[in-house]
């Protein structure tokens, strides 16, 4: 084919090329996601970690383990109205944590609340009605190690 005889077959096919396909109705659409989260939900998985909270869930609850404890030095470095800090850790469906990092304020896990982190221990987070491995973030307060 020529090009003069292509330019005009892709002009007159146009207008069908353009047409939007025929809209799927409401409820069928629906029904099809349904399905299709169902699916995903039963053969998710449970122990790959997912953010906490999405979808909801009940949160990881701890049961044992000491609190975190800090360098009083570091401790006065911060400012005064800096008294909780923010943890974002991993829970495991066996209840341990791991890939913990302080998020606020700027300190570090020094070896000793490392090895802290490795005693604590929790019930795991729930989504529908099944324990999961989620990703979540804690709160605790800045509390002065005490000096040996």
């Amino acid at each position: 084919m020529h090009l003069p005889g292509l330019v005009s077959l892709l002009l007159l096919s146009a207008p069908v090329l353009a047409a939007e396909p025929k809209a799927q109705d409401k409820e069928s659409f629906e029904a099809e996601l349904q399905r299709t989260l169902e699916t995903f939900e039963q053969n998710m998985d449970r122990s790959t970690p997912i953010p906490c909270g999405n979808p909801p869930m009940r949160r990881p609850e701890r049961i044992s383990g000491e609190d975190l404890q800090f360098d009083p030095r570091r401790l006065a470095h911060l400012d005064e109205d800096e008294t909780h800090y923010l943890l974002t850790c991993t829970f495991k469906l066996d209840g341990t944590v791991t890939s913990c990092r302080i998020l606020k304020p700027a300190l570090s896990l020094d070896a000793s609340n490392r090895e802290t982190l490795k005693q604590w221990r929790f019930k795991p987070a729930i989504y529908k009605d099944k324990p999961i491995a989620t990703t979540c973030t804690l709160s605790g307060k800045l509390t002065p190690r005490p000096e040996n």
